[in-house]
């Protein structure tokens, strides 16, 4: 049975109106309220651009917007247009650590994501500073997660960066001929390329990391 409260005006009267909102307002303004962001969700995720791949940055370097903006664009010229749009495009995602005392909870936001990264199917190109790297190596899942190095950098003389167990997962790209002819800081920087999962639908953007991956460490 409904709540009532009081004596209930006849509908639709002025009287029921005031009685209403008396009581009411309250249940009107939180549906509307989640009835406006839910709208607007929807909207966001409608009008969101759609990527072909993701570059995920994890460290403490906070890339200008420049440099976002230049290296995603490079780095799409690499690839294929695996969503069938006409236009090749990579996201370049940027997951900046501070590392500074009291903001912690920040950090562990920024870890959360890059964990969450993982579940992303478009998201196969990891660069980290030297300390996110390691952290990533000393993991017993680093096998599962990262290609090894010898399937796009053997032979070509790159400082490779390995686990415990002496196997190679990441390269230094402080010499990448691309990174610094284009001014995108690269010293403290390692490539790290996500582990193929061999579904059929991922074998494309597998082939497109390694793509990268070659021309990043020239």
């Amino acid at each position: 049975m409904a709540e009532k409260y009081g004596t209930v005006p006849p509908r639709f009267t002025r009287a029921w109106w005031d009685y209403f909102w008396y009581y009411y307002k309250w249940r009107v303004i939180i549906t509307a309220a989640a009835a406006l962001i839910a709208a607007v969700t929807i909207v966001q995720c409608a009008n969101r651009p759609k990527y072909d791949m993701t570059v995920t940055y994890a460290g403490n370097m906070n890339y200008s917007e420049r440099e976002s903006e230049t290296l995603a664009k490079l780095l799409s010229g690499y690839i294929t247009d695996i969503d069938g749009n006409g236009e090749p495009s990579v996201y370049f995602q940027k997951l900046v650590f501070t590392g500074a005392v009291g903001n912690e909870e920040y950090d562990y936001s920024m870890q959360t994501k890059l964990d969450l990264s993982f579940t992303d199917s478009t998201s196969r190109v990891y660069l980290m500073d030297k300390q996110e790297a390691e952290l990533y190596l000393n993991r017993d899942s680093v096998e599962e997660a990262f290609l090894k190095t010898d399937a796009y950098a053997k032979g070509s003389g790159a400082q490779i960066l390995s686990a415990p167990d002496g196997t190679g997962y990441a390269v230094n790209l402080a010499d990448s001929k691309l990174l610094k002819e284009n001014e995108i800081y690269c010293d403290d920087l390692y490539l790290l390329i996500r582990a193929d999962d061999a579904r059929e639908e991922t074998s494309q953007l597998y082939e497109d990391s390694l793509s990268i991956a070659r021309e990043l460490i020239k």
